[in-house]
């Protein structure tokens, strides 16, 4: 039996790059992350060099690689501004979201939940249209 857990197929999960350079959280998403100050997030790459796609994995415990998490008020966030800023995330300019979809194929070699971040810019100050590239 494999359950299909609404956690994989929740369309609410969020991460949103502040003009800081800072990953915050929405509440559901650090709710149903299960966020807390003791677990880090980690980053990597997967695909071929012409298009590859970012991901996010929840760990357990920190390690080396991870960006501890923090909490400001009821957001966690991590402080990422040199990796955005390496990966050409113009935050600047554009409010930044990736919606964040369960992806267990990595979870094994990352060491923890995996999720695919999804791109969504949205040039700032504009009609709140999707930009589909930077």
């Amino acid at each position: 039996m494999r359950i299909l857990s609404s956690r994989q197929y929740n369309d609410s999960l969020k991460a949103t790059v502040q003009s800081t350079g800072k990953l915050n959280f929405n509440v559901e998403t650090g709710e149903v992350l299960e966020l807390t100050l003791d677990k880090g997030i980690k980053f990597f790459m997967e695909g071929n060099p012409d298009d590859e796609q970012l991901y996010m994995a929840v760990m357990a415990k920190p390690d080396r690689d991870s960006f501890q998490l923090r909490k400001n008020g009821a957001y966690f966030y991590v402080a990422a501004k040199l990796l955005f800023d390496d990966l050409g995330v113009d935050y600047k300019n554009y409010t930044v979201f990736y919606d964040l979809k369960r992806c267990m194929d990595f979870d094994e070699a990352a060491g923890g939940e995996c999720y695919k971040m999804n791109f969504r810019p949205i040039k700032k100050n504009s009609n709140d249209e999707d930009i589909d590239e930077l």
